[in-house]
């Protein structure tokens, strides 16, 4: 059996900061930061917890008789207290409030002497207080979630260790007796494939398991390079079965201590001087007290998490855990990342408040035959017949142009340019004619010359023209866009690596309508081009992102070169480049930008507003791939745009739909493509 650790650091004291708003009557409120950080207040105004909803703690024990934990405590129906017989029948005699695997008995609490380690004897009550910690009671502090029933599962002895044994039999413990979260504060150096069974079939029982990433000193450990478990257990396949937690500061930097992975991670929260209850025995020295600040660590941090799922489930009973997952990332706050590689954080830094909009969301596009504003619809089978995924060939292979229908099947497909051009080709499609359906215009890759052409949909020639000089061979990228209004999309042109950073837009007879370099000042990396609407006045935009060896930064331009937008899309440390698309992802006519990473980053699309703000983030593909995406959109007959994503390199040949909340609402596999290094543009005209 393996070693289990506890992912806990304790050092320092206590820095109070004032809650932004005391809600409830708890005395100690103001010591809790964390709480206006993560925006529990603002949550609290929808759901303050749901007492049909049960969390296990998989830990230390907990304080049975605190007055603070007491009244949370989930209870076996089905058990008569101390009578020593097991009247459920489910293997526990008189487990009623859970079980001690460690002594094997039904009080699953400490048993501390004095000498014993106060921060292991309190580790699992300090977890279950800040999830459920009873609220508005008038004592102490409150939970994220304030009415829930807490299962206290003792795996950990006095001193803080365990095996994955007891885990394993803990973990279905739980599972069998109804627990719909998990929270797991430990971790482990070693696969112990039983235990990992045991993930796996709490996961397909619908139970979110929330488990820290663990600490480590002098600034933690990347999990891509040394995996620890439960929390970076996955399925065969990819998938992901816990919800991985990282610690961050009250500044939203990376607690020095706290692990990270992107294979590993999927959110962070609050790590840092945490204020809970904390166990209490009146009768031996060190357990004096009945709270306790200073905790630090990602065990910390996953129980503020865990809370947020309660929360959700008890509001939302028909999310599932992938569904939990969507919603936590989606409406995440930023953290900074400097120095670290993207998404090595996950999505970002707990939002209780925000998370329970995405919820909203969600739950109500599972529910049948409703169809609220903002939920999008199923696409009409009208602008399914219409719509075509363009794919032009990667690098090293013969330039062809395929076009697909919506059920994967090739309707056409042709040779953009020479045959033994091997650069690549990069696709757009737009009405560049006026005449109602949209046409292809290609461009060629590194060592062809600036050669634009534009294709009908069969693939016969429309029209053809010189962007720029013929000795240029950096390569093109190529967008269409409507810049002055007359309905009719100019061919929008930005210039590969070593082309001198410029962008120009053309009509389709070859006249150029405008020229600029979007960034001056910074090394020609290239520059990928798209277009979007970002005000809604029927002119769009140009979206400009940086190619590779610079800060991953998107400017869009109006018509002339002004400046009318600038983000900076992922980590500055991230110099792999970006795609960029433009969306209307909410259907009110101002268009957001989209970007996904280059070869080099995970598949991490992400969306923004004019001002730059956040509006959507999620993993299209594996997210511990690293070949990046390619993204476009398109209405398809919807209230608004879907977000269109192809996988870079390593990943088998795909095309995916989604909403703004991440959900894949169709696309087919295209296995006759050649996996990784393709271009793609989508149209339903």
């Amino acid at each position: 059996m393996r070693r289990l650790l506890r992912s806990i650091l304790v050092s320092g004291l206590l820095v109070a900061q004032p809650a932004l708003a005391a809600v409830p009557n708890d005395p100690l409120i103001e010591q809790q930061w964390y709480l206006g950080k993560v925006k529990a207040f603002d949550a609290w105004d929808q759901a303050t917890g749901n007492p049909e909803v049960v969390v296990a703690v998989l830990d230390t024990g907990v304080d049975l008789d605190h007055a603070d934990i007491a009244g949370n405590l989930w209870t076996n129906p089905g058990e008569v207290a101390l009578d020593g017989i097991d009247n459920d029948g489910n293997g526990f005699a008189d487990d009623l409030h859970g079980w001690d695997f460690v002594d094997r008995d039904a009080i699953a609490e400490p048993d501390p002497v004095a000498g014993d380690e106060q921060d292991a004897i309190i580790h699992g009550t300090a977890i279950a207080g800040v999830i459920g910690a009873i609220g508005n009671n008038g004592e102490g502090v409150a939970g994220i979630a304030w009415r829930v029933r807490l299962m206290s599962v003792r795996i950990l002895d006095n001193g803080g260790s365990g095996n994955s044994g007891d885990a394993t039999e803990a973990l279905r413990y739980a599972v069998k007796n109804g627990a719909d979260v998990i929270n797991v504060s430990f971790t482990g150096f070693e696969v112990d494939e039983t235990f990992r069974a045991a993930v796996r079939d709490a996961y397909e029982a619908g139970v979110v398991i929330v488990a820290a990433v663990g600490n480590r000193s002098n600034g933690g450990s990347d999990l891509d390079v040394n995996p620890l478990y439960p929390v970076c257990f996955v399925a065969d396949g990819g998938g992901d079965w816990v919800l991985g937690v990282a610690a961050t500061t009250a500044q939203d930097t990376k607690a020095l201590f706290s692990n990270y992975g992107a294979s590993c991670t999927d959110i962070a929260a609050p790590g840092i001087d945490i204020f809970s209850v904390a166990y209490q025995d009146v009768d031996v020295d060190g357990f004096l007290e009945p709270y306790r600040g200073g905790w630090n660590g990602t065990s910390i941090a996953a129980p503020i998490v865990a809370g947020t799922v309660a929360l959700l489930k008890g509001a939302y009973p028909n999310l599932s855990p992938s569904d939990m997952k969507t919603a936590l990332q989606l409406s995440v706050d930023p953290v900074r990342t400097e120095g670290l590689p993207t998404g090595a954080l996950g999505a970002g830094r707990v939002n209780v408040a925000r998370a329970f909009e995405v919820g909203k969301a969600l739950s109500q596009a599972k529910a049948p035959a409703t169809v609220l504003p903002g939920v999008p619809k199923p696409m009409p089978s009208s602008s399914l017949d219409r719509a075509r995924v363009v794919i032009g060939a990667g690098k090293g292979h013969k330039p062809q142009v395929a076009v697909y229908d919506m059920a994967g099947a090739r309707a056409s497909s042709f040779l953009a340019y020479a045959e033994g051009f091997l650069g690549s080709v990069r696709v757009a499609v737009g009405d560049v004619d006026g005449d109602g359906m949209s046409e292809i215009v290609t461009a060629p890759g590194p060592g062809g010359g600036p050669h634009v052409r534009v294709f009908r949909m069969d693939g016969s020639l429309k029209g053809q023209f010189f962007a720029f000089d013929t000795t240029l061979r950096s390569g093109l990228f190529v967008s269409t866009g409507d810049l002055d209004g007359d309905h009719v999309d100019e061919i929008i042109i930005g210039t590969d690596t070593g082309g001198g950073g410029i962008i120009k837009a053309f009509k389709l007879d070859g006249t150029k309508v405008t020229e600029f370099k979007p960034f001056d000042a910074e090394k020609d990396g290239g520059i990928r081009v798209a277009s979007a609407d970002l005000d809604g006045d029927g002119r769009v935009e140009i979206v400009a992102g940086m190619g590779p060896g610079v800060k991953p930064r998107v400017r869009a331009f109006n018509a002339v070169g002004a400046l009318a937008m600038e983000v900076t899309a992922y980590a500055d440390t991230f110099l792999g480049g970006l795609f960029v698309a433009g969306a209307d992802l909410d259907g009110d006519g101002r268009d957001e930008v989209v970007t996904a990473p280059e070869a080099g980053g995970g598949p991490h699309v992400r969306a923004f507003d004019r001002s730059g703000a956040p509006v959507a983030s999620f993993f299209a593909f594996d997210k511990a791939a690293r070949g990046g995406a390619r993204v476009g959109a398109d209405r398809f007959g919807r209230s608004a745009d879907v977000i269109v994503a192809v996988p870079g390199n390593g990943l088998p040949a795909r095309v995916r739909l989604f909403d703004r909340l991440g959900i894949d609402v169709g696309g087919f596999d295209a296995p006759e493509l050649v996996a990784g290094g393709w271009y793609m543009a989508v149209s339903s005209r």
